[in-house]
């Protein structure tokens, strides 16, 4: 039966099987290390993206507020958009709404001519998805 820290490993010069302490046999490697590591990647994993939505959300919503096609009268529009990261059961989405309530038009009418929402997920969409790529390489998940 092999251990926590036993296990069973090729000796290189001979070929033969044997047992032995895998951290005797690796010093660089220690068992503690790994199993913290393991512990934490879900919880460091979700505070990154978390992170990450939250910055992207405030982002989105520059982009919108920078890039509206309609000419203000109020500017209850432009200050009306805002984003919010919603967590539901491990699904992490980052919503882009209106404040105001004809924000719906803005959107619809006139064949989209005054869009902000779904042009500005169009272009920052990308965006994201760049920015997320390589991110766990980032992490640290042992201290």
């Amino acid at each position: 039966m092999v251990t926590y820290n036993q296990v069973k490993f090729r000796d290189l010069r001979t070929g033969r099987w044997r047992s032995g302490s895998f951290a005797e046999r690796n010093p660089h490697f220690k068992v503690d290390t790994l199993s913290q590591g393991i512990a934490n990647f879900v919880f460091k994993t979700a505070d990154r993206y978390s992170e990450h939505a939250q910055e992207f959300a405030q982002d989105l919503v520059d982009y919108a507020k920078q890039n509206a096609p309609w000419n203000d009268r109020t500017g209850d529009a432009r200050a009306g958009l805002n984003a919010e990261v919603v967590s539901d059961n491990g699904t992490l989405s980052i919503v882009l709404q209106h404040g105001v309530d004809y924000g719906i038009w803005l959107e619809i009418r006139w064949g989209g001519r005054y869009a902000i929402i779904l042009p500005t997920v169009e272009t920052m969409g990308r965006k994201l998805y760049d920015k997320m790529q390589g991110m766990l390489g980032d992490i640290i998940y042992y201290d």
